[in-house]
């Protein structure tokens, strides 16, 4: 077991030590003999490595280096303190025999200017001198900043701080090895295993293959057993993560969030061991299963209406996009050729890398290319999430708002389910797929079962506020959400569409002494009002069949009302009333209402003696 780690020294330099750098490798090597009466099925040899990288940059560390950008971003507060003078050789003291400072608005000479000789009369007047630079600088640092400069310097600086994490995992298992341990899993005759032992991978840092296989090495090495019964998998992890976050505000009170990443794994799994019949070694039943998640932007179909039948422009245009998917598709494989229709054959539209490469243009609204159609070649983009809380600091506002936060949101992912090697497939020898299925399309090297985008804002626009109100305090919280999940099933080639809005507003206020009863002292009251309004909607949309069918969706209304009063410091009195409504929208299931109301008496017995 080993773990490397490294901070690069920015923080050492005053023009990087707004920047941070780390870097950290670690893995295991493990060797593992065979069963004791078993030793025709090798030892097991076992690596793992792990390459952590994070890095940060600060840019108010380093908009703080200029004078006035610190100045805006203080308000023009002097953050320094008091400026001392110093003397010629800049020590910061004064020594005895020179001139004293009164005050900082004066500087007095020690003794009479004709009384000095030349030599202290030069070194009083190169310390005046300091003493007005940083007499003027102090007071340009007391000066209010001007609105349109503040305004446009703040526009500069709107990038505050921008973090990132990247982290690649892999793993290495092979079977079969007729070499025994002398030193860290290795002997005398195959010491070129020491890379792997330190955790060589078939990928690169970047996550991309090198050409390295330890398998071919071993058996090129003649390090393998020649057992054609050997049962033990030779197997392959590969895992990378991505993260990067961005904080900015452009203008005071105003931010802005960023987030972006992407998570891809692959594992693979063979028995590669001796054939007998070409006297050779060779993998058998090789089989891989991956997963991928990444952020993405699908904003320009979110709004997207539906006709009367439920049919959607979006849905349309996954189908339009179809031919041209299979043209870039079929560029690409000399096994195939285009058609009259316009399709390349082999590529038709239920193929699945078609229809996946359509889903995901259409539901994200952008051009069909190379990249745009393979999600595993796909770039991640940002989600953000913003808030505005300066509302409340106008002067208009203070007499009537004591705080107010506007909210917005928008997430959106791209998931991958369900990937795994499809036996069926068969490639030339230069790698393209040539096997044809029983509907004349292309077998895919890897199965895909499932893509899903969901989307959602969360809220769309939102906002938090607490209102001035005869003296007392009204909080209302008003949200507009609006969310959406689109799976392609590439089984039977549908996609599930459920769509969802929901509009939420609460109030809550505290009414201080209220005197309810003569013989009850005042005490406070709590009301509280929340309406909800749901609708949603299930929508089947058919490739090859062409139709949209809704399976489910209802309308739900929601309304709460409380009224707490405590009639005593233990006893609590509070009036509610629920009610709930859900209207269907298939003819399947039928219309449902409850309601809930009462009071509720609670005795708190803490504190009582």
């Amino acid at each position: 077991t080993y773990s490397l780690s490294y901070a690069l020294p920015l923080d050492k330099f005053p023009l990087t030590d707004w920047l941070t750098a780390n870097a950290k490798y670690s893995g295991t090597y493990n060797w593992q003999r065979a069963p004791l009466g078993q030793t025709s099925f090798g030892n097991t040899i076992q690596n793992n490595r792990s390459i952590n990288m994070t890095s940060q940059a600060n840019f108010v560390t380093l908009y703080n280096k200029i004078p006035y950008f610190k100045r805006v971003l203080s308000d023009g507060r002097n953050s320094r303190g008091a400026i001392n003078p110093k003397d010629a050789n800049g020590s910061g003291n004064v020594k005895p025999g020179d001139a004293k400072v009164k005050d900082e608005e004066e500087l007095k000479p020690p003794k009479p200017l004709e009384e000095m000789t030349k030599k202290e009369r030069r070194k009083f007047e190169r310390l005046k001198r300091q003493f007005e630079r940083k007499k003027r600088k102090k007071q340009r640092e007391k000066e209010k900043v001007n609105p349109v400069g503040g305004f446009f310097a703040r526009l500069a600086m709107t990038v505050r701080n921008i973090s990132g994490t990247y982290t690649i995992n892999d793993g290495t298992m092979l079977p079969g090895i007729n070499q025994e341990s002398r030193v860290l899993g290795m002997n005398s005759s195959n010491t070129q295993l020491a890379g792997f032992a330190f955790g060589r991978q078939g990928y690169n840092v970047w996550g991309n293959t090198n050409g390295y296989n330890v398998a071919t090495q071993a058996t090129a090495n003649n390090w393998l057993v020649q057992n054609e019964d050997l049962n033990k998998q030779f197997t392959t992890t590969h895992a990378t993560t991505f993260n990067v976050r961005a904080t900015l505000e452009p203008f005071k009170d105003f931010n802005v969030e960023l987030k972006m990443n992407r998570n891809y794994g692959r594992n693979t799994g063979e028995f590669y061991r001796w054939n007998t019949q070409s006297a050779a070694f060779e993998g058998q039943s090789r089989f891989e299963t991956a997963t991928l998640t990444y952020s993405t932007v699908t904003i320009g179909t979110a709004f997207a209406s539906f006709d009367s039948d439920y049919s959607s422009q979006v849905f349309q245009n996954l189908l339009a996009n179809r031919q041209t998917v299979s043209q870039v598709i079929g560029a690409d494989n000399p096994n195939s050729n285009i058609l009259p229709s316009g399709f390349y054959s082999g590529y038709s539209g239920s193929q699945q890398e078609v229809v996946l490469g359509a889903f995901l243009t259409a539901y994200s609204n952008t051009g069909v290319n190379s990249k745009s159609i393979n999600p595993i070649k796909n770039t991640p983009l940002p989600n953000w999430s913003i808030t505005y809380n300066g509302l409340s600091k106008f002067p208009f506002a203070k007499d009537f708002i004591k705080s107010f936060v506007l909210r917005h949101a928008y997430n959106s992912t791209v998931t991958m389910s369900g990937m795994q090697s499809n036996l069926s497939a068969t490639f030339d020898n230069n790698g393209n797929a040539n096997a044809l299925d029983i509907n004349n399309n292309i077998i895919s090297g890897l199965q895909v079962q499932n893509v899903t985008i969901s989307e959602q804002f969360s809220p769309l626009i939102g906002f938090d506020a607490t209102w001035i109100v005869f003296g007392q305090s009204l909080t209302t919280k008003f949200e507009y959400k609006k969310d959406r999940q689109s799976t392609l099933s590439l089984n039977n080639n549908q996609v599930t569409e459920v769509l969802s809005e929901e509009i939420v507003v609460g109030l809550q206020s505290k009414i201080t002494k209220v005197k309810l009863l003569k013989k009850v002292p005042a005490s406070d009251m709590n009301a509280g009002i929340n309406f909800s309004f749901r609708d949603n909607l299930t929508v089947i949309r058919k490739v090859v069949e062409n139709t949209n069918q809704p399976t489910a969706g209802q309308k739900m209304i929601a309304f709460k009302f409380n009224l707490d009063y405590n009639l005593s410091q233990n006893l609590t009195v509070t009036l509610f009333y629920d009610q709930n409504l859900n209207t269907p929208k298939v003819a399947t299931s039928y219309p449902t209402g409850n309601i809930n109301t009462g009071i509720k008496v609670r005795f708190n017995l803490a504190g009582v003696q």
